[in-house]
């Protein structure tokens, strides 16, 4: 399988994990009864809850950028070493600002964020180079 499709598979899986982590939250700041029930009446969330939801947020957009340009590679053949870098930047990235936003890391979240977004943009150079190519 293409490292540019494990990418995707891990970051389905990190989308995964910060959901239940997103999910547990409820019920243990807000208690089973409204967790469970309709939640017709709104109770304020906790900070981590709202990093929590951010975060999700966070990695939904990040993951709707990159996966398409990550199937374009590999479905036009053009994965190489710049696919391959950006795969892993990307990956490496989403697991690292993942942690650090729910736990309010400032900096560090900024340059894992970082991370992520270069190899976002070296697996976007390749496919719009490639759309533009003919």
């Amino acid at each position: 399988m293409a490292i540019e499709l494990q990418a995707v598979i891990g970051a389905a899986l990190i989308l995964f994990l910060i959901i239940v982590i997103q999910g547990t939250l409820v019920p243990l700041n807000q208690g089973f009864g409204w967790g469970l029930g309709s939640r017709d009446e709104a109770k304020s969330k906790t900070a981590l809850q709202g990093r929590a939801a951010r975060t999700v947020a966070n990695h939904i957009e990040s993951m709707c950028i990159f996966v398409p340009l990550a199937l374009v590679v590999v479905i036009a053949d053009l994965s190489g070493t710049l696919t391959v870098w950006g795969a892993g930047l990307y990956l490496i990235g989403r697991v690292a600002f993942a942690p650090l936003y729910l736990l309010g890391v400032p900096y560090l979240r900024s340059a894992a964020w970082a991370v992520s977004v270069t190899g976002i943009l070296l697996i976007g150079y390749v496919a719009l180079i490639a759309a533009f190519a003919g």
